[in-house]
């Protein structure tokens, strides 16, 4: 290429993945902003401090225990006999889960939960067999839970990005890799009711860690099969390059774009009681 259009080449790429500055995270001193910032101005290249707002507040989880018992005996009804084992979890409290994501609507939740325990029947056995994903996989440390809860009780699923490489593994052994997580992040919950934080871990990442195909497996679990299990996911050292896969990504997340959280990876600590419990992030 002429040396003129070398020089131009990544400034119109840079172009084309900061299209919108609504979608793109603002950095702040310390737990940064929330990812809903439709309002926030922001100066290419500055990371100015501004305050965002949230477009969607998040009932709290407590409000789960205040539900109609005999609506919740109705769920329970019509999903059937013993359905809570497909996710080892007590009939009562998935109904109750799936009834509160419903904002109490019986028939909503009935649906929405005999189709997860449909998925989750058909998905694999109770709990996830190894062998059903790749071991080396797994070793990769691409995704695993963290031996300490946050400051909020919640157990915590650290996920480094730059591990995940489109293709390197099929889809099926990193999305079982992920119910499995998932899964043991709800076993250790000390409130059956309680709900789980994740850490993506950006350091290093590069499109070849974009895996869209994967994300959308993610979202929909996490909408469908999991519902109001999601507390909070924080994005630890998000680079520039990060912005044009999160503008894609975002619209998926709808409300739970909410709970997003850009964190700096030197303040990952103050998620933590003692800062000795913070995962040692690459």
């Amino acid at each position: 290429c002429p040396p003129s259009r070398m020089v131009l080449f990544p400034i119109l790429l840079q172009c084309f993945w900061i299209v919108d500055s609504r979608s793109v995270p603002i950095r702040r001193s310390g737990i940064v902003s929330r990812a809903s910032v439709a309002d926030a101005p922001r100066v290419m290249g500055s990371m100015r401090n501004e305050r965002v707002r949230d477009v969607f507040t998040w009932i709290p989880q407590s409000s789960v225990q205040t539900l109609d018992c005999e609506a919740v005996a109705s769920v329970v009804r019509a999903a059937g006999s013993n359905f809570g084992e497909a996710f080892a979890s007590e009939d009562e409290i998935l109904a109750r889960q799936f009834l509160f994501d419903r904002k109490g609507d019986v028939q909503d939740a009935s649906e929405k939960l005999k189709r997860a325990v449909e998925w989750r029947r058909d998905f694999g056995p109770t709990p996830i067999p190894k062998e059903i994903y790749r071991d080396e996989e797994k070793n990769s440390a691409k995704c695993f839970l963290h031996d300490s809860l946050d400051k909020e009780g919640r157990p915590v699923v650290v996920v480094n990005v730059r591990n995940h490489i489109i293709g390197e593994y099929p889809q099926s052994s990193s999305q079982a890799l992920c119910v499995a997580t998932i899964e043991n992040a709800l076993q250790k919950m000390e409130d059956p009711n309680g709900q789980l934080a994740v850490i993506f871990n950006l350091n290093g990442f590069s499109l070849r860690n974009a895996d869209f195909t994967f994300a959308k497996f993610l979202v929909k679990a996490l909408y469908k099969y999991y519902p109001q299990r999601l507390g909070a996911a924080y994005f630890i050292n998000a680079p520039i390059l990060f912005q044009g896969p999160w503008r894609i990504v975002k619209p998926w997340l709808r409300r739970y774009a909410s709970l997003v959280s850009f964190v700096r990876a030197g303040d990952v600590s103050n998620l933590f009681a003692e800062p000795a419990q913070a995962p040692k992030l690459p």
